[in-house]
């Protein structure tokens, strides 16, 4: 197995959401997302269609994010289509996919340019799936807002 099969840098907000939906396209069985504030607001834009589109395969979409009255038209927005939480203060920008892929941001939204934000990614299912079991326990005691 090559490595760049397993891994790879993206640089770009464009490239990095080109990369999420292609990866969430492939989804089959889940797609966990933690994301910020304007990170919520800009997924409705840009992944809304593909959430639409895998959720009737049976795709199970789940959203964290600090909810705020700025995310209210967005989470209204997600209804049907992702189950979303509030995570508070948390911050995080990260994407798994079937507890096999993520697609990680390293730096926070607030503090660069989107031309300058960088994401990796990996295929790492022994990661990933620990990943999706500490996401799980910290879903369990957020609050639900839609």
């Amino acid at each position: 197995v090559e490595p760049t099969d397993l891994s790879g840098s993206l640089r770009g907000r464009h490239n990095l959401y080109n990369h999420m939906e292609l990866t969430i396209r492939g989804a089959e069985e889940t797609v966990t997302i933690m994301t910020t504030t304007q990170g919520l607001i800009r997924k409705v834009d840009a992944l809304k269609p593909v959430f639409e589109e895998i959720i009737k395969r049976g795709v199970k979409v789940r959203i964290a994010a600090p909810l705020t009255k700025e995310t209210e038209d967005a989470v209204k927005d997600l209804k049907g289509v992702a189950e979303i939480k509030d995570c508070g203060k948390t911050k995080a920008r990260f994407c798994l996919v079937d507890s096999k892929e993520i697609i990680f941001m390293v730096m926070d939204d607030m503090d660069v340019h989107p031309t300058y934000d960088i994401g990796i990614w990996i295929n790492t299912p022994f990661f990933t799936a620990a990943l999706e079991e500490l996401f799980e326990l910290a879903w369990v005691g957020m609050k639900t807002k839609n």
